[in-house]
């Protein structure tokens, strides 16, 4: 019987091959060749990746003058990318999904390790930039592969590779309202069959803004150790030290227009301090060892230690004929320490591949909160006024300062994932899925003014949740491919350490489910390469913080749908001009909350958005970049064009506006093969835009966005 069924399964397999032949190699690469491994956690060419993926290289950043973590992402179908006035706080949407707090609806991740702050947070500023040699973006849930906050998508940064031969390099910029950079790199191979690769960056900026100033460090050392035939160690090393000043948002009217106020955009409504001052120190090893024939496994360990100040008033809503303008004034001082381990593999025999992993992860943090300002709990809060006419602050000798958090917070996960993949001629079918356990405690300490947390007390609250992915991929041709996914997101919901005291355990993660289809070719011999994908995601359950009397409740409520198509393509028109290229990015996101009701807690008025356009999230948006290259002079010129449409400011839609083209152009010469020189201009007609704040009673505030940037920058190679 054992004969005669392996017989029966050989004819069934044979007959299968041929009805699907195997895929014919392509003739010359092309775009879709690019190996990306974040999608599936192995390498695969993007073509066969069953999902919407967007990579780009360092050599990107540096062309478009990329100062700021986030900003490479601007222009990338489905991604709105939201910042104040200096790149400093990045907030993303992607596909429609808003955060609840800051960017705690997607994964961020640095060679697959994640970055998550002790409040659930995807904090982008703590990541090394100068260290990134790509970043990898997908979009949709990742829960099944990468666990919590995986609900919109997993943005994963990568270090810079290590190469074999001796280099060295000295990079130089300088640019608008006092920008300054100085970088340098060195790699060399090693006594120990091994590379080392050292870099070092140093920014400096004055702010377009008052009380901008920025200054930034950051070194940076990756050391990769080839073990004989079997695997490879690399061990990394990253610190940074930031401080980036801020100005305050400017106070809009109801349609979300500027209020005319001494000092125009330039000017700054906020604490003196006010800014982000941040240090951190990363270490990580990676080991990828072949165990076995079709067997290999990786292991990643990761620790990193953060310092964290932030100052920053909220601004309050500004009405007609004010003599002051008032924020209140806060500071938060935090210490967070993470320890994550993660152990996988990936074993193939035949047409059947497994791959699969456990990891755990402890986040420590200790904050401290502080409240400054005229004290008026009922009304204003901790509250700080400025003059209009002489920005001067009124009364500041009534001013207390009250510790309204101290606590100490500790969060732990863990999970187990697995996924099989089948292929069979052209056909390549995946399934699999992950659990995850999650919990938090935290001692919340005395506060000594009256109004925080007393007396001390200890709160706990632990979830798990299962979450399924699965997909099919069809290799039509050398060039073409079609795929269908489904996958599913949760987020936790712990949420910040200060909206956790007195939470409701009964509380469910909040969840989301994607479907998907897309279409990845190469045209006209490859000379127009594009990915088209349209999908479908649904949140339920979600998650709301509700503000009660200076802290929040949080309650499960509403649901969303968001649909739509991201394109991405780019065509080689050498033939009619001889090195011109074209780059098309677009999206369209209909984003709607479907069921979003609920009573505001302060004042006991009904809010009803269901059937609303979600704020903040244009329904249009893309870009368009010209690229010319003269071969014989050395040069490449770029052009590109980043689009928005018209977006809703407020969660009842009563203002839609905010749409906006900005053009951006750079020159790069290299007039000898070891040097680059690049002049870039942002926002090449001096556009003014700016993101528009807004409440439930509509626009309030708004952060201007920076006017025409002119830089310079240079790099020798030796």
């Amino acid at each position: 019987m054992k004969n005669r069924s392996r017989r029966h399964t050989g004819a069934a397999l044979a007959a299968l091959a041929l009805l699907f032949p195997p895929r014919p190699a392509p003739a010359e690469p092309s775009p879709l060749d690019e190996i990306v491994v974040t999608a599936t956690r192995r390498p695969a060419a993007l073509r066969d990746v069953p999902a919407s993926v967007s990579t780009l290289d360092r050599a990107a950043f540096e062309r478009q003058q990329t100062r700021f973590i986030g900003e490479e992402l601007r222009g990338l179908p489905g991604v709105v990318l939201r910042t104040n006035d200096q790149g400093t706080y990045t907030d993303l949407v992607i596909r429609g999904v808003p955060n609840r707090v800051h960017n705690d609806t997607l994964v961020v991740m640095m060679d697959g390790v994640p970055f998550v702050t002790g409040d659930d947070e995807g904090d982008l500023e703590q990541l090394p930039f100068a260290a990134v040699g790509r970043v990898d973006l997908v979009r949709g849930p990742m829960s099944a592969l990468y666990g919590r906050g995986a609900i919109a998508g997993t943005l994963n940064y990568i270090t810079r590779e290590v190469g074999t031969e001796r280099l060295a390099e000295t990079e130089a910029g300088f640019g608008s309202h006092g920008w300054r950079q100085v970088g340098a790199l060195v790699q060399t191979p090693t006594l120990d069959r091994g590379a080392l690769l050292l870099t070092g960056e140093v920014q400096r900026g004055d702010g377009w803004r008052d009380r901008t100033d920025r200054r930034q460090d950051s070194l940076f050392a990756k050391h990769r150790l080839d073990l004989a035939e079997w695997g490879r160690l690399s061990l990394t090393a990253t610190w940074v030290d930031q401080a980036q000043r801020l100005a305050g948002e400017l106070p809009v009217t109801a349609d979300g227009a500027l209020v005319p106020l001494p000092g125009g955009r330039k000017g700054n409504w906020n604490e003196d301090d006010a800014g982000f001052y941040k240090r951190m120190l990363t270490g990580t090893a990676i080991l990828e060892a072949e165990a076995a024939p079709g067997l290999s496994l990786t292991t990643r360990l990761h620790a990193r230690r953060s310092l964290t100040s932030a100052l920053q008033g909220f601004f309050n809503r500004f009405e007609p004929g004010d003599t002051a303008v008032t924020f209140t004034g806060f500071r938060v001082d935090n210490t967070t320490r993470t320890a994550f381990a993660e152990q996988s593999f990936d074993w193939q025999h035949g047409p059947l591949r497994l791959l699969g992993g456990a990891s755990a992860e402890q986040v420590d943090s200790r904050p401290v909160e502080t409240w400054s300002g005229s004290f008026d709990f009922a009304d204003l809060f901790y509250a700080q006024r400025r003059l209009i006419l002489t920005g001067r602050p009124v009364d500041p000798e009534d001013w207390r300062s009250d510790i309204l958090l101290n606590a100490d917070a500790r969060s732990r996960a863990y999970g187990a994932y697995l996924q099989g993949e089948w292929t069979l001629g052209p056909v390549t079918l995946a399934g699999g899925g992950r659990f995850d356990r999650f919990s938090r405690r935290v001692q919340y300490g005395p506060s000594g003014s009256g109004y925080g947390p007393d007396p001390v007390e200890t709160v706990r609250d632990a979830d798990q949740r299962v979450s399924p992915k699965a997909s099919v991929t069809w290799a039509v041709g050398a060039d073409l491919s079609v795929y269908a996914a489904y996958g599913a997101g949760f987020s936790p919901g712990f949420g910040p350490v200060w909206s956790f005291r007195g939470r409701d355990t009964a509380l469910a993660p909040e969840l989301a489910d994607n479907i998907e289809a897309g279409i990845k070719g190469a045209l006209l011999d490859g000379r127009l390469v594009a990915t088209v994908t349209a999908y479908r995601l649904k949140r339920r359950d979600l998650l709301q913080l509700l503000p009660v009397n200076g802290t929040a409740r949080t309650v499960n409520t509403g649901r969303q749908r968001s649909r739509g198509l991201e394109v991405e393509a780019q065509a080689d028109l050498s033939d009619a001009v001889p090195g011109l290229g074209l780059d098309l990015a677009y999206g369209l996101t209909d984003a709607v909350w479907t069921e979003n009701r609920y009573l505001e807690p302060d004042t006991g008025r009904p809010f009803d958005f269901s059937g609303k356009d979600v704020a903040g999230v244009p329904r249009h948006a893309g870009r368009v970049a010209l690229t010319q290259a003269i071969a014989g002079l050395g040069l490449e010129a770029r052009a590109w064009l980043d689009l928005s449409g018209d977006y809703p400011y407020d969660g009842a839609n009563s203002v839609r506006s905010g749409g906006h083209a900005l053009w951006n152009a750079a020159l790069t010469w290299t007039p000898l093969p070891a040097l680059d020189l690049t002049l870039t201009v942002r926002n090449l007609f001096d556009r003014e835009v700016n993101l528009v704040v807004a409440d439930n009673d509509g626009p309030y505030a708004a952060y201007p966005q920076p006017p025409r940037e002119i830089f310079l920058s240079g790099k020798v190679r030796f």
